[in-house]
């Protein structure tokens, strides 16, 4: 890249192309200020530019190959997301489908309300469905394993047709497309795959007796088949022994963060009506609660934000920083957070976890409220199903309950005088 490229950048709203040196473009993307949006891939020191290393390793990798780019202004930011999704829709840019396919993890989902209920592969879970996941590998595999012994229907169109298809003659289905099976004989083999599904061990066992039995009547071929299952399902295995783990992964991708978040600290303040005003500050460390690294603060301030800029700034005067804060909030509590840390030199990541209202209604008992995740730039909105999204409101309803806890006491040794 040449820093030439990056002079005289707009301001403004837009749209950016990034090509690597064989003019195959690499990347699109759209920004709301083109100028700090571009410049936040790279590290400009002297004449040297390199990529930021505050960024994720994948996004480093394609800084490291960004050879020029082009820049399209546009007259508002919905202007610049539009011509965004056209562009990837009709360009495919290579690292646009690699990040989208890594931002989140496999499920295998089933629709039980179904007759004839059918495995799924998702890249979310479904709503009014049973779900399993996220699998940060071998789901495909693990699907393939359990369809291997259970004779379930392999996709939705195997249902709309009237002739049994190919998975019958392969022995794999038992063909309800044309009435060779009842909806009541159906069901225990629906009952026999969630079992495997929830017990891997077991789904291992018939994986190596099934590999025993080919090998031993010379059909390596498809032995080979189900070692490779075998292998795939032990090291989702080893892998889901620790489910934190898997999620803190997949929090990862998510958030787009250069490392794992190990150690996580969330705060969160407590009033009423401007009294006895508080904060807490939890840690989650290593799958584990940290209980003698918790901290209350007293606040001084008037309202919630300036009490979160007391409680945020009192932390960070004590160093030591972790990889992760959470704070309860929505941007605006973000932006603040990043400041904070900025100005004591630390490299920390920053979300925020906030309720909104889902619709008009929410607000007057009639609707639903979700909780929508923020850093300084992006929205996640996951579903109420997510494990990413369970994970953080864990975190969130802890530092709620030690704050509150705080207030109360507070409250009540004024109270008793």
């Amino acid at each position: 890249m040449d820093r030439k490229a990056l002079e005289n950048l707009p301001a403004t709203s837009g749209v950016y192309l990034y090509f690597d040196s064989k003019d195959r473009l690499l990347y699109v993307g759209k920004a709301k200020n083109l100028q700090k949006r571009i410049l936040s891939y790279f590290k400009i020191q002297d004449s040297q530019i390199a990529p930021n290393p505050k960024n994720s390793v994948r996004i480093q990798r394609m800084a490291s190959q960004i050879a020029y780019l082009q820049v399209q202004t546009t007259n508002s930011e919905e202007e610049a997301l539009l011509l965004e999704n056209k562009l990837i829709k009709t360009k495919q840019p290579k690292y646009n489908i690699l990040l989208k396919d890594s931002k989140t993890y496999p499920y295998i989902c089933i629709d039980l309300s179904k007759p004839y209920p059918i495995l799924e592969r998702t890249r979310a879970p479904l709503e009014g469905h049973k779900c399993f996941g996220p699998f940060s590998l071998a789901s495909l595999e693990l699907l393939e394993s359990v369809q291997a012994f259970i004779p379930l229907v392999q996709s939705k169109g195997c249902l709309r047709g009237k002739k049994p298809c190919i998975f019958h003659q392969m022995g794999r289905c038992f063909a309800p497309c044309a009435g060779k099976i009842s909806t009541q004989d159906y069901a225990p083999l629906v009952q026999e795959a969630l079992n495997l599904l929830n017990n891997k061990e077991k789904l291992c066992a018939r994986l190596q007796e099934r590999m025993r039995v080919l090998a031993t009547q010379e059909r390596f071929e498809e032995a080979a088949v189900f070692r490779d299952y075998l292998q795939a399902v032990q090291t989702l295995l080893k892998r889901t022994e620790r489910p934190e783990v898997q999620i803190i992964l997949a929090l990862q991708e998510l958030l787009e963060l250069k490392n794992p978040p190990k150690r996580i600290e969330v705060f969160d303040v407590s009033h009423h009506a401007q009294s006895a005003c508080v904060g807490g500050m939890v840690v989650w460390l290593g799958g584990k609660w940290v209980k003698n690294a918790y901290r209350r603060y007293t606040l001084q301030g008037k309202d919630e934000y300036s009490q979160m800029q007391e409680m945020l700034e009192r932390r960070a005067k004590q160093g030591k920083f972790p990889d992760l804060w959470l704070i309860d909030g929505g941007r605006a509590q973000a932006l603040l957070a990043t400041q904070i840390l900025e100005s004591f030199g630390a490299s920390v990541a920053v979300i925020a976890l906030a309720k909104e209202k889902a619709n008009k209604r929410a607000k007057r008992g009639g609707g639903d409220v979700a909780d929508v995740i923020y850093n300084t730039s992006q929205t996640w909105h996951l579903e109420a199903q997510d494990v990413r999204l369970q994970f953080l409101q864990k975190l969130r309803d802890e530092a709620h309950r030690f704050a509150l806890a705080y207030h109360r006491l507070k409250k009540r040794k004024a109270f008793l005088g």
